[in-house]
């Protein structure tokens, strides 16, 4: 990975971050919080470039988290 595509990915996730606190608690902050989970998870912790292992691992520790935030947004609604 490049010094530059590293510089430009942190600056992206900076601008996200600065997005998010102005735009608030809306679902368009959640979407945002998707798109900085992703940046990381390519670039960062490259799993662009990785074994298909890692991959399958990184896509069921996001499925778990899902499963957590709906069983906890469900908890919300029913209350």
């Amino acid at each position: 990975m490049t010094a530059r595509a590293l510089i430009l990915t942190y600056l992206l996730l900076v601008a996200l971050a600065a997005t998010s606190l102005l735009v608030g608690s809306t679902p368009v902050a959640l979407l945002i919080a998707v798109a900085k989970t992703l940046l990381i998870a390519l670039v960062f912790m490259e799993l662009r470039h990785a074994h298909a292992s890692d991959r399958i691992i990184a896509v069921v520790a996001a499925f778990f988290v899902l499963l957590l935030t709906l069983g906890a947004f469900a908890d919300v609604i029913t209350r």
